[in-house]
């Protein structure tokens, strides 16, 4: 299997909160149409947490657990491996579990997830992320929306700031304009992210 081309982000979509429960919404609203029942949703640490719990409420599904998948190192660079760094403890045997995360870049996450998760015997397991880029070597049962842009969520927006100015060389006043965010509040979620790191 070859690699999946992975370019160096040139373009960026800021998510809002409303952009996340609006995709949230048209996932539920699909595995509804599909008449699929979800017993278990699983989260995805860090990135899939938040949309899972959303789904969770639409869905009225009350049980869900979490994995946690280590993969990207920093903008526009991944990992070779992704590795399972906190492992699932719940009791999912012949349940229809749906995996959730907030993106499928590459797809090797969601590969993971699901090669281990089927080892602890559900009936089915369903995945489902926000968004979809085009390299991605998996396509999510459900998505909201295709993007080639790196995508900037609101619960990742300091660590986004962060390695564009630090490790990418951006500078915060073409950064605030890209995102459509001030100067100063750049510059205060960067602050607050190297000082709470230093500490």
């Amino acid at each position: 299997m070859s690699r999946p081309v992975h370019p160096e982000p040139t373009k960026f979509l800021r998510v809002s909160w409303e952009d996340v429960e609006e995709a949230c919404l048209k996932i539920s609203e699909a595995i509804i149409e599909s008449g699929l029942r979800i017993d278990v949703i699983v989260g995805v640490l860090r990135g899939g947490w938040i949309p899972a719990r959303l789904l969770s409420d639409y869905l009225g599904v009350d049980v869900m657990g979490a994995l946690e998948v280590k993969f990207y190192r920093g903008i526009g660079e991944t990992g070779e491996r992704p590795t399972i760094t906190q492992p699932l403890i719940l009791d999912i045997r012949d349940k229809n579990i749906l995996v959730v995360d907030d993106v499928a870049d590459t797809g090797k996450t969601l590969n993971v997830a699901v090669s281990f998760l089927s080892l602890y015997g559900p009936r089915r397991i369903a995945t489902a992320t926000l968004y979809l880029k085009p390299w991605s070597i998996v396509r999510p049962d459900f998505y909201a929306y295709k993007t080639d842009a790196w995508i900037i969520f609101p619960w990742d927006k300091a660590e986004t700031y962060e390695e564009l100015v630090y490790r990418k060389g951006m500078s915060v006043e073409h950064l605030a304009e890209v995102v459509g965010e001030s100067v100063e509040r750049v510059r205060r979620l960067i602050r607050a992210r190297r000082m709470h790191s230093k500490a």
